[in-house]
């Protein structure tokens, strides 16, 4: 236990030097809990019920974590998948492939691994597919991470540390599951499953405009547990969408990548949003910027909802309209606001535009916080730090080598750093009056000295006098 304290001091200690962001008890989770594609995050499918989230107790209500309440079509498996699904339903459900490896989201002890019983009778009255996979972590914080249908065999046992990254098996469909995915749950008091008095709550916070009722059953709070920055974009910790059947990838935008999704004036159509986190580490007044890359058809009446946690759970919400066909490929200004430190506010757009509003598309892309107490001469090193761009790493994970493309509008030496999760540097490299263009990094997993490194998270740096980036590399043997 002493050395699970003391890596993840050390996790954190180099989360603070690269993100700037100071820890209390949460947010902790670094990574998603999943081997993640090349260039996106798996969509939610199926999310927490905040009206009661036990399996074994379904009232006909369904209330999601943005406030918004469903009474029909709610119990699985006939809800909407990441609309209105599902009555009672305990965590959120990742939706992925069939054996995608499922990884410890931050470190943590292993307190329960292993197959049992399915819940008696399955949600929807479905029959259960043998036994379930059922795997606990504690994370000495009060936390306690869940993830269910795994499938045999599982990646730990009872009694084992685990660092962010390891692998803890991968996801199937045992239990009472139709489809392959992760159910992955936060309980915080207790890991005990309670029927009566559950102990989850939502990693991905609460952001409706009344008190979550999940704070009258333990007096337990939902809280975004991600770490984040402020600067957010697809893949990043503070960004996540939820499944809709007509989501479009574009390996345009900022980073290269964006999404887009049909946009619709009928609320009751909405079948695609996502959520922007960020992590402000002190309190002020910002500007929130988000990029619209130039994408065919885009709608020139997108909402974003500007969403603020007050000092009692409760939030303030503003829409505000922007049209998606003027400055493209640029950071334009959402609102100016005053805003908590912490990760207590977001940003959410869906696929609902404004009345009146043309355009087919409604484009997800980057979205960043600028305090507006930055000096202008500060602001101007912001704009120059475009001087040099990382591209998303591929592939990822990898083994045993992984490669980026990096773009610098200025002659200048280039270095890259490489370091473990527990921030430790495992190999640099300098490129020297690096000319002005495109071009080409390949590392392959081993230390300065030539030594094979063992599977886990790393973490990618490219810096010039102006600018740092990173990025996170998974290595798997």
């Amino acid at each position: 236990m002493l050395r699970l304290l003391y890596n993840k001091s050390k996790v954190l200690k180099f989360y603070f030097s690269l993100f700037y962001i100071l820890y209390s008890q949460e947010p902790f989770l670094e990574i998603r809990p999943y081997a993640a594609p090349s260039y996106e995050q798996y969509p939610i499918s199926a999310q927490l019920d905040h009206q009661f989230p036990t399996s074994n107790i379904a009232d006909d209500v369904f209330l999601r974590f943005d406030g918004f309440t469903f009474d029909g079509n709610v119990i699985y498996p006939n809800c909407l998948n990441g609309i209105s699904c599902y009555d009672g339903h305990a965590g959120v459900d990742f939706h992925m492939p069939f054996d995608t490896p499922i990884l410890a989201p931050a470190n943590g002890y292993v307190i329960w691994a292993s197959f049992t019983d399915p819940a008696d009778p399955c949600p929807g009255g479905i029959e259960p597919n043998g036994d379930q996979g059922t795997i606990i972590l504690a994370h000495g914080n009060d936390y306690f991470s869940v993830y269910l249908h795994m499938n045999p065999p599982l990646n730990v046992s009872v009694g084992e540390n685990v660092l962010t990254g390891d692998t803890l098996g991968f996801n199937g469909n045992s239990g009472c599951a139709v489809d392959a995915h992760l159910h992955f749950e936060i309980r915080k008091g207790n890991w005990y499953f309670n029927s009566t008095d559950p102990w989850a709550i939502d990693p991905y916070g609460w952001w409706g405009s009344f008190t979550d009722p999940i704070e009258q059953i333990r007096d337990n709070q939902s809280d975004w547990l991600w770490i984040s920055s402020d600067l957010i974009d697809d893949g990043d910790n503070g960004f996540q969408r939820y499944q809709g059947p007509n989501w479009s990838y574009f390996n345009y935008g900022y980073d290269n990548d964006s999404w887009s999704a049909p946009a619709t004036t009928n609320a009751n159509d909405s079948r695609h949003f996502s959520i922007w986190v960020p992590y402000l580490e002190n309190s002020g007044v910002y500007d929130i910027e988000v990029f619209i890359p130039d994408g065919p058809n885009a709608t020139n009446g997108a909402i974003y909802e500007v969403i603020v946690r007050n000092i009692d759970n409760t939030n303030s919400i503003q829409s505000i309209v922007l049209d998606q066909t003027i400055n493209v490929n640029n950071f334009s200004n959402l609102t100016t606001l005053e805003l908590p430190s912490g990760s207590n506010c977001s940003i959410i757009l869906r696929d609902i535009v404004d009345q009146g509003s043309s355009g087919e598309n409604v484009y997800f892309d980057a979205v960043r916080f600028l305090s507006t107490e930055t000096s202008s001469s500060m602001q101007d090193t912001i704009k120059r730090q475009d001087n040099l761009n990382m591209f998303p790493l591929y592939p990822n994970p990898f083994n045993p080598s992984i490669s980026f493309q990096y773009q610098t509008n200025l002659k200048s030496n280039i270095f890259i750093k490489i370091y473990n999760s527990n921030g430790v540097l495992v190999d640099s490299f300098v490129k020297e009056d690096q000319l002005v263009g495109s071009h080409h990094f390949k590392w392959i997993a081993k230390d300065s000295n030539g030594k094979t490194l063992p599977s886990g998270l790393y973490f990618i740096t490219i810096s010039n006098e102006m600018k740092t980036d990173v990025k996170k590399a998974l290595l798997i043997h």
